[in-house]
């Protein structure tokens, strides 16, 4: 399963080289590692590549930035509520200055990572659990099914009423982005398989 590993942080300066990032990099060799000491590039970055499979690891404070750990937060939830994002700090995060983020950090997707007491194994492990639940998001499943069946990948899948039509491929992006298309599909897709399960069970029965 490749996936990407992102890290933004001003801290890791040595960036692929920095001791953090290169063992977790010796532990997770699935995955393809990106470190950004400026939270503005590492946002575009993540911004232009949401359609991968990512974890981003997100230093709360910057020095001397304008940017900082939640605007960066705010402007990816912005785009997709999907990404899995792991905020890092080296305060417990009771003394971290700003509500608004020990709020977002108790939405879905959200984790925090004490980098004084955690260690790279605790950060492996947190890996490991994000990647178990990319086994049952849909998006997820769609991205394998189209790995493993790239001719489907531009056969259509969806049809607006009247309007635009979406290939597999155009959906799974609108998936990622959390669209308005997208959540209509996922929902269609959901409520399809709920009735052909209930279907199943009352021939069974």
């Amino acid at each position: 399963m490749n996936y990407n590993l992102v890290f933004i942080d001003d801290n890791m300066r040595e960036g692929l080289d920095n001791p953090f990032v290169r063992s977790i990099g010796k532990f997770k060799e699935d995955a393809k590692l990106s470190v950004f000491v400026d939270p503005q590039e590492g946002l575009n970055y993540v911004l232009n590549n949401l359609n991968c499979r990512m974890i981003v690891f997100l230093d709360c404070k910057f020095d001397g930035y304008g940017l900082q750990g939640i605007n960066v937060l705010k402007k990816i939830r912005e785009q997709t509520s999907l990404l899995y994002i792991v905020m890092m700090s080296a305060n417990a995060i009771s003394q971290i200055a700003g509500l608004d983020i020990i709020e977002m950090i108790n939405e879905d997707f959200i984790w925090f990572f004490d980098r004084n007491n955690g260690t790279v194994k605790d950060a492996c492990d947190l890996i490991d659990k994000i990647k178990n639940l990319w086994t049952t998001r849909f998006d997820c499943v769609l991205e394998q099914w189209i790995l493993r069946h790239p001719e489907d990948a531009d056969k259509y899948a969806y049809r607006e009423l009247g309007g635009k039509s979406y290939t597999w491929s155009e959906m799974l992006s609108e998936l990622r982005h959390q669209s308005a298309v997208g959540k209509v599909f996922e929902g269609m897709v959901n409520d399809y398989y709920i009735y052909r399960f209930t279907k199943l069970e009352d021939s069974n029965g």
